[in-house]
């Protein structure tokens, strides 16, 4: 008999869940603080965001998502930063990460047929090939958490209604 051994070198998780919390009115929120760009540099990545004021439904959401990290990976994580995120007609959003926190997530509140995907790129090889791309489709209420190290973009929004998003990131308590 041969001594086996696995070792596994790579595994990234994406969790997956719904909020139970007033969507429509954090979608309205957002909307109303379009105009409030993280950055007014229009080369500046944040000046796709918009700063999204402190309030009980974002707080909730944190809640949930801080609970259904903690059951899934048995880690502890605090929300230190969020903004919204607005996509009109044909925007998308450039191949990027959060690499300086421990996990990120988005949630969607406004998801028009034809809104694009969430698309991660493991960092498998030198080549990032397209096979190693896995697309997650949005739908509203839902979020997707997932280590802020991996790069990862939105394709274009095709809809002509605006595609919202709120963004989160967290650190390792």
């Amino acid at each position: 008999m041969s001594n086996i051994r696995t070792t596994t070198i790579t595994k990234i998780d994406v969790i997956e869940g719904d909020v139970s919390a007033d969507i429509d009115a954090l979608n309205d929120i957002v909307l109303e603080n379009v105009d409030s760009k993280l950055s007014e540099k229009t080369y500046n990545s944040r000046n796709e965001d918009s700063f999204c004021p402190p309030n009980e439904i974002v707080d909730e959401i944190i809640s949930e998502m801080v609970a259904d990290f903690k059951t899934a990976t048995g880690h502890d994580i605090r929300c230190t930063q969020y903004w919204g995120h607005v996509h009109e007609h044909n925007m998308s959003t450039n191949t990027h990460n959060h690499g300086e926190c421990f996990a990120s997530s988005v949630l969607y509140l406004s998801v028009p047929e034809g809104s694009g995907d969430l698309v991660f790129i493991p960092k498998i090889n030198q080549y990032n090939n397209a096979m190693y791309r896995t697309y997650f489709p949005p739908a509203k209420g839902r979020y997707y958490m997932f280590p802020s190290f991996i790069d990862h973009y939105v394709t274009r929004n095709q809809s002509k209604e605006k595609r919202v998003s709120i963004s989160f990131n967290f650190r390792k308590v």
